[in-house]
């Protein structure tokens, strides 16, 4: 157990989490922490003390991040990274000395938010709007100049990187219809994915830390469209997942899912989306027809419940050049009239494709999430996060003109 040291006080002992840490090719099943706080993870602590000026060490064990760190703690990411001299919160080491302070309540991104408690705007309260160029009245006559949106992200049309012909917005609409009938909610969204998609890196910060969408600002009415979905943990989320892992009850969070319940029917069950953002295929290298085969029976699975399945592709390139499975995605996107969103293309824009050169696999992080600076449109996660805003954005258009 790690010692924590309270100025002034006497020593306290805390159990720290240690979540399991597997390598993204292990075929070893990590459960999923739960939504209410991360499995494994310690009972809050009996006694806060209420001096903000007391801080405790933290020593960092393996499996660890900042995120669950801060959410152990009860105390702001952004305040942690600051006290600590972190510039890149993706980025601690084992044994490393985190300097937490103690007394203070947890901003919004540290705090995981509770699907069934969140509250939903009703269909016609929150309408997104596009802008139209040419501008809007001001109340003196006169237009005023409205910023046109971006129509690509690094010089790639977004109608090359979100794949949605008629065929597929036919049945995406069907589909849809199907959820709804069956209760589905329009305005959640699921994750299913491997570790490139675990919070905090994928959406998260778009449910309430600060963010700058710059010349993308019309992405606002997407991101409070689906509040609530951005920084929950999903039960299909998990390091090391394969495709052919989504239906296996080994794979589920033995807390929250029902005995033969894999992971996809778990998070479908408690979150209910009407949309399911994929993105697989890092750990599926050498078994191209498993592959293959567990996205179908994934795919087969949401269609069936009524939920959209997003298909999208993958930076790396663990299969050599041949980019076998991102082909294999594009293609059963094609097979089932779903919509593509080709992240692939994009990423190719950025240094090293946007993968992190220290694991080959895991993308590159920007922590501020300012998109009104150059940098961001250099770093992976930035553009993964907006490249997939853009995507929701127009699968909602489709279905609700």
């Amino acid at each position: 157990m790690p010692r924590i040291v309270v100025p002034g006080l006497l020593s306290l002992f805390i159990l720290t989490s240690v979540a399991a840490c597997q390598p993204a090719s292990t075929l070893e099943p990590v459960m999923r922490p739960a939504t209410t706080r991360p499995l494994n993870a310690p009972s809050p602590v009996s006694t806060r003390i209420a001096a903000s000026s007391l801080t405790v060490v933290h020593t960092v064990q393996a499996g660890e991040n900042l995120f669950r760190i801060a959410q152990e703690y009860g105390v702001s990411l952004t305040e942690l990274a600051r006290l600590n001299n972190i510039t890149d919160p993706a980025h601690i080491t084992i044994g490393q000395k985190l300097t937490i302070p103690l007394g203070t309540q947890p901003d919004p991104a540290t705090a995981t938010p509770t699907p069934t408690i969140t509250p939903r705007p009703t269909e016609t309260s929150m309408p997104i709007s596009t802008p139209v160029p040419g501008g809007t009245p001001t109340p003196d006559g006169p237009q005023t100049a409205t910023p046109v949106p971006p129509t690509d992200v690094n010089g790639i049309a977004i109608d090359q990187f979100v794949i949605m012909p008629p065929a597929v917005q036919a049945n995406m609409l069907k589909i849809f219809a199907a959820g709804q009938a069956l209760g589905r909610n329009a305005r959640a969204y699921s994750k299913v994915g491997d570790s490139t998609i675990e919070n905090p890196h994928f959406m998260a910060r778009f449910d309430s830390e600060p963010y700058d969408l710059g010349r993308y600002a019309y992405l606002q009415g997407i991101i409070d469209v689906y509040l609530g979905s951005h920084a929950r943990y999903s039960i299909a989320v998990h390091r090391g997942l394969h495709a052919w892992s989504l239906m296996n009850p080994q794979w589920a969070d033995k807390d929250q899912c029902e005995p033969n319940e894999g992971p996809l029917p778990c998070e479908i069950r408690l979150h209910n989306p009407g949309v399911a953002i994929f993105r697989l295929g890092s750990n599926d290298v050498g078994a191209p027809d498993l592959f293959r085969q567990g996205m179908q029976d994934a795919i087969t699975y949401c269609i069936q419940q009524g939920v959209i399945p997003i298909i999208g592709t993958k930076a790396d390139r663990h299969e050599g050049e041949g980019n076998i499975n991102n082909n294999i995605l594009r293609e059963l996107a094609a097979d089932n009239n779903l919509p593509l969103w080709d992240f692939d293309i994009v990423a190719q824009t950025l240094p090293d494709s946007g993968i992190d050169p220290a694991d080959g696999t895991h993308m590159t992080f920007y922590f501020a999430h300012d998109y009104s600076v150059p940098i961001a449109f250099t770093k992976g996660h930035a553009i993964h996060n907006l490249t997939a805003l853009i995507m929701l954005d127009r699968v909602w258009r489709v279905l609700h003109p």
